[in-house]
């Protein structure tokens, strides 16, 4: 049996100790996967994310700058994680997965495999907002 999304998402962080490049898209590799599992957090936190996740591949806009607006956002009593989290999954098919990232024999390259990922799910996510695509885009 092979390891669970989770599980693969923690390898993929655990090489970001030995690897630089990979530890400099922490915020894709994180953002890439909540977006594909989103059923912990609530609405507004998913699509708070989804927004700063367009907002840096798009323009550029550094992680830092991110991180601060979003921890202004949500700090105090704003909820960022659903009280009654969504616990029977929805199926879809995304173009690539952290399955796709997570080569258990091959770190290297991953960075640009998360980087590759983050695209993706940007495509996808342009898709589902002009139509074309399914705009509930959750594994969970």
């Amino acid at each position: 049996m092979g390891l669970s999304c989770w599980e693969q998402l923690g390898g993929v962080l655990a090489w970001e100790w030995n690897d630089p490049d990979l530890l400099s898209v922490h915020f894709l590799t994180v953002a890439s996967y909540n977006l594909q599992h989103p059923a912990q957090f609530t609405v507004e936190a998913v699509t708070s994310l989804r927004n700063i996740f367009i907002e840096h591949l798009d323009n550029g806009t550094p992680v830092e700058q991110l991180r601060d607006r979003i921890a202004s956002s949500f700090d105090g009593s704003r909820e960022v994680r659903r009280k009654d989290p969504i616990h029977q999954f929805i199926l879809h098919y995304w173009k690539m997965t952290i399955a796709d990232v997570y080569l258990p024999d091959h770190p290297e390259g991953a960075a640009e495999r998360v980087r590759t990922w983050a695209g993706t799910i940007r495509n996808e996510l342009s898709a589902a907002s002009t139509g074309n695509g399914n705009p509930d885009r959750s594994t969970d």
